[in-house]
């Protein structure tokens, strides 16, 4: 028999497929347009996390090189306090760092060298500092104190107790020997001894 119209109508719905928006939910259609969706979301989710992260561990990088630029500053300078209490070539006692010179100088030279350290010529507060300095040097050296008028003075503006040190001689500088203070010229040549307080 010949196909009518009507037949003809019928296979073409039957073929048609429906547009996305018009799929029933639940549907397998539905199910992959849903899936399409997700996939394109999660890769821009994905894509924006990743660029977040390489920011952040730039921003990691040049706070890591902000540091070492900053450390290696200190170490040229000899003091990285979370280090050591003292420079290098110095001596730690108590809270304080000392450094002993090997070549003489006259009292004003030793001064200033101990001033560009950030440090003074050394200021004696005891007896057992004394005994300390003397461990390391027997050579006599110049120390922090000075007459000014008829009285001495140390350098960092402390009183000088003459009860603790008796000062012989009839100079204006001062140097020790392993029992006593003796004051002379300050254009002699002497080592010295700077002292500071130690990194804390």
């Amino acid at each position: 028999s010949q196909p009518t119209f009507l037949s003809f109508a019928k296979g073409l719905g039957a073929k048609a497929q429906p547009h996305p928006s018009a799929l029933a939910p639940g549907s397998p259609e539905e199910g992959r347009s849903s899936s399409f969706r997700l996939m394109g979301s999660t890769s821009w989710k994905a894509a924006l996390e990743d660029t977040t992260t390489r920011l952040l561990l730039g921003a990691i990088a040049v706070l890591l090189f902000a540091i070492l630029v900053v450390m290696s500053i200190l170490a040229s300078k000899g003091c990285i306090k979370c280090e050591a209490p003292c420079p290098e070539d110095w001596l730690l006692y108590g809270r304080k760092c000392y450094f002993f010179s090997e070549e003489p100088r006259d009292w004003n030279t030793g001064r200033q060298y101990c001033h560009t350290h950030e440090a003074a010529l050394a200021v004696i507060q005891s007896q057992k500092e004394l005994e300390f300095m003397f461990k390391f040097t027997r050579r006599e050296p110049w120390i922090g104190l000075r007459r000014v008028g008829d009285e001495f003075h140390w350098v960092n503006g402390d009183p000088f107790d003459p009860d603790t040190f008796t000062i012989s001689g009839l100079g204006e500088c001062v140097f020790v020997e392993p029992t006593r203070l003796v004051s002379t010229e300050c254009l002699m040549t002497r080592p010295w001894v700077c002292s500071k307080m130690a990194y804390t």
